[in-house]
């Protein structure tokens, strides 16, 4: 069950949220609509979408990026999409632990060493927000999980990459990302944290950074998939 934070339970009574299934006062997602709010989507390759089993990246796939696995809870549409929008553009902060536990339910078994790591958030977006959305999934993840939490990569460009396609965004994530703690890094098993999966240029670039650093295996878990 996800746990409201503080200030949230707060602002519930003095403004409560309206259901994004059904627009009834009280919560983000009611307890009629939230049972059946994220339709879960077939274990397959993330880039290419072919059938597999644990939601690894295909063979072929492999040659292209550093990520063995990456789990994605459902798509991004109708709840999925609404929950994202009032998390990421109305500061419904509560809204984190609903989605954190929709990535739970699609995670397997994580050996106690994996290192979770947040897609690290532009600062403009943060300023704005006033808080790291793809950070507060990670914890979300270690809370419930007992692993280690590792603000291990910083974010060193502000470009937004809305409808660019996939070269073009890994064009403009060069140079994009810098690991902060590359020795925690070396040998280690890392999750990636993210919200939104389109492309996967980021997920990708942030990889590719991760395994130069010295991690053995990058995987990712992300709330939803844009088709």
């Amino acid at each position: 069950m996800h746990r409201m934070p503080l200030l949230d339970k707060v602002l519930s009574v003095i403004a409560p949220h309206n259901c994004v299934g059904c627009n009834a006062e009280g919560s983000l997602l009611c307890k009629w609509c939230l049972p059946d709010a994220f339709p879960g989507i077939p274990s397959r390759c993330y880039r290419c979408q072919s059938i597999g089993s644990d939601s690894a990246t295909c063979a072929l796939c492999r040659r292209q990026t550093g990520l063995k696995h990456v789990w994605i809870a459902t798509a991004y549409d109708d709840a999925a999409k609404q929950l994202l929008h009032v998390y990421k553009f109305e500061r419904a902060q509560a809204a984190a632990a609903i989605i954190g536990d929709a990535m739970m339910d699609r995670l397997p078994y994580l050996p106690p060493e994996t290192l979770i790591v947040p897609v690290p958030t532009a600062s403009v977006r943060i300023r704005q927000r006033g808080y790291d959305h793809a950070a507060l999934l990670a914890k979300c993840i270690v809370a419930q999980k007992g692993l280690c939490w590792l603000p291990g990569a910083v974010r060193l460009t502000q470009a937004r990459q809305v409808g660019a396609n996939r070269q073009q965004r890994h064009d403009q994530l060069k140079g994009a990302f810098m690991i902060a703690k590359p020795k925690l890094i070396q040998g280690a098993t890392v999750l990636l944290v993210d919200d939104v999966l389109t492309t996967g240029a980021t997920l990708e670039t942030l990889a590719k950074a991760l395994k130069q650093a010295g991690a053995k295996t990058v995987n990712a878990v992300v709330f939803a998939q844009k088709q």
